[in-house]
């Protein structure tokens, strides 16, 4: 689909007759629709399932510009638009699921749930400034860019996988997109994300349901700040899956899937407003 001359790519998979709602999937940072490769095969049998590729990610056209969280979730909530997607549940993996609240928030009657996977979101006081975040940021802007975003990856997958099936995870799903995404697009998201952007104003107007299912990942662990979250989303359920690295969603999809299908299931109609 183009918008504004800016072609935004997604991937949509749905039986003859669905379940509502459909699911909204939404790509991480240097990532694209493929982290979600089980979730598309195993609800996209009972229901309609659209993954994107945010802009600059992935099939999605990369503009010379800057990219921000306001437009991100703009971008998905034309396409839902577009596309006729009535009240769907919104799923975020890792940067993906800042997208999603920051979706959800500036459209509060968009979706009918949310979840967020391994996402850093309210992030700590002093995260912005410190020594790690400003390192990660000179890399991304630097010459050798491309070889810390692969590094990056490949250290927040952790180290739980056979070294076999981990490394085959990583030269399957996350270094393809990874190698593409130029690094305009891929340092100004994460600039904006880490410098310029307040989740606050976006959590206090989400009263939708809501999940996060966390993973075993010292460096999102740190950065994020889930009670504060809570705090301001008391409906929140907070879920983990068992020895898993970030791209949880491929490594332990069973773990995964079952606990989206409970969300589905139960969640949604026990915090509705």
């Amino acid at each position: 689909m183009n918008r504004c001359g800016v072609h935004l790519a997604h991937f949509e998979v749905a039986p003859k007759a669905p379940q509502s709602p459909p699911l909204v999937l939404v790509n991480g940072w240097t990532g694209d629709h493929g982290i979600f490769t089980p979730q598309i095969t195993y609800f996209g049998q009972t229901r309609r399932v659209v993954a994107v590729d945010l802009r600059g990610h992935g099939a999605s056209d990369a503009p010379e510009q800057e990219y921000t969280m306001a437009g991100f979730a703009d971008d998905i909530a034309w396409q839902c638009a577009q596309l006729g997607l009535q009240k769907p549940v919104v799923i975020g993996h890792s940067f993906g699921g800042a997208v999603a609240l920051e979706l959800c928030g500036r459209y509060p009657e968009l979706a009918s749930g949310m979840v967020m996977i391994d996402s850093i979101v309210m992030a700590p006081a002093g995260l912005r400034d410190s020594p790690d975040v400003q390192r990660l940021l000179d890399g991304i802007g630097g010459p050798n860019y491309r070889t810390v975003l692969k590094a990056n990856a490949w250290e927040i997958g952790c180290d739980f996988d056979d070294p076999v099936r981990r490394k085959m995870i990583y030269e399957t799903y996350i270094l393809p997109p990874c190698e593409k995404i130029p690094q305009q697009a891929a340092y100004s998201t994460i600039k904006n994300f880490t410098q310029n952007y307040d989740p606050t104003p976006a959590a206090k107007a989400c009263k939708i349901p809501i999940a996060y299912i966390s993973a075993d990942v010292p460096l999102v662990n740190m950065a994020r700040d889930l009670d504060r979250l809570q705090e301001l989303c008391p409906q929140m359920v907070v879920a983990k899956t068992m020895l898993a690295g970030h791209f949880n969603t491929i490594e332990v999809a069973d773990q995964v899937n079952a606990m989206l299908d409970r969300f589905l299931t139960v969640g949604l109609g026990r915090f509705k407003t």
